[in-house]
């Protein structure tokens, strides 16, 4: 009997966010969806440019996968997450946000700073993301919790973490431990940046390891190397089972063994698309792993969407009760 649902690796990250104007990003050399990995210095002045402004900024744990991972569990199900934190005031603060969220915190501590991402939200709700990774650079192969992923229903990972050598390397033991177990893996290709820098090493390890893959339009054009939709999946359903792919307010598609399902999208008035693409995925993977159909998996993963971008931030701080039950109407309607 599995203990988790999910066991999720990646990026612990403190998120700032804050509402800027087009001229903001445009002083800041900065483009609308996307992601940049900063130093130190970058950080530090894009924070400084922001409060000189008086732009007020809001702070949460992030990152990713810890998201998706948080989702789950507020849908019912039970996710782990590992990744390097600081052994810092912000450190301490993640781990204990993760245990309130009912997630089994695997996070490890290290000597140096606590990740952040600058979460930068445009007029249009678009966003920029701007990540300082800290100590998330150095999660190694030591800190992979082999006696917790053989508890776990599925293995999930973000691309960002090819960023670094040495994640790159705790990211493999995981998959090889979850391949000799036969466990499903699933990737999330991330931002389409992320997969320009990494697209002969995404196509390697989605072939040699993958199950799932989890991606939007700009994501799947950048891999496949086109910017037809039904080319990209015809091609990536050559190399893995299942691709859940995102395709903004004209809703996503599920392929499954070359099969394709439509997912419909939620009404929305849209004010922040920050993680949507995070719950997006942790619907999906709740439904895969709690016995729902892959069609059911997704309208769940659309719906939950839809809730996180009519607010501002990452995530849901409040579940509805009626959840299951708002899914099902619309859809009947």
């Amino acid at each position: 009997m599995k203990t988790t649902d999910v066991f999720g690796i990646g990026n612990p990250l403190i998120d700032l966010l804050a509402n800027v104007n087009d001229s903001f990003l445009e002083a800041h050399g900065l483009q609308k969806d996307r992601m940049y990995l900063l130093g130190t210095e970058q950080q530090l002045s894009l924070v400084e440019g922001l409060t000189s402004q008086n732009i007020e900024i809001n702070s949460a744990a992030g990152g990713s996968c810890a998201n998706s991972m948080i989702g789950i569990n507020q849908l019912g199900g039970k996710a782990s997450f590992t990744g390097k934190i600081g052994n810092d005031e912000h450190g301490k603060s993640y781990d204990q946000k993760l245990k309130d969220a009912g997630v089994l915190s695997l996070v490890v501590p290290g000597e140096g700073l606590t990740g952040a991402s600058v979460i930068l939200i445009a007029e249009d709700s678009s966003r920029v993301m701007n990540t300082y990774l800290g100590m998330c650079q150095e999660l190694g192969p030591d800190d992979i919790r082999e006696d917790q992923i053989v508890e776990a229903k599925y293995v999930y990972f973000t691309g960002y973490l090819w960023d670094t050598e040495k994640q790159k390397k705790a990211v493999k033991k995981a998959l090889h431990v979850a391949k000799d177990n036969e466990i499903p893996i699933v990737m999330s290709l991330s931002d389409p940046f992320c997969v320009h820098r990494h697209t002969a090493d995404f196509l390697q390890i989605v072939e040699q390891y993958v199950d799932v893959v989890f991606c939007n339009q700009e994501e799947a054009f950048a891999l496949c190397g086109t910017t037809i939709t039904q080319h990209a999946i015809h091609a990536l359903a050559k190399l893995v089972d299942t691709i859940a792919l995102t395709m903004g307010s004209k809703g996503a598609l599920i392929s499954h063994q070359g099969e394709v399902e439509y997912i419909d999208p939620y009404p929305v008035v849209a004010k922040d698309t920050t993680g949507a693409g995070d719950a997006f995925a942790a619907g999906v993977l709740f439904g895969m792993t709690n016995d729902y159909s892959l069609l059911d998996s997704g309208r769940i993963g659309s719906k939950f969407a839809s809730l996180v971008v009519e607010q501002i931030g990452p995530r849901l701080e409040s579940f509805p009760e009626d959840f299951f039950q708002l899914v099902g109407e619309y859809q009947q309607s």
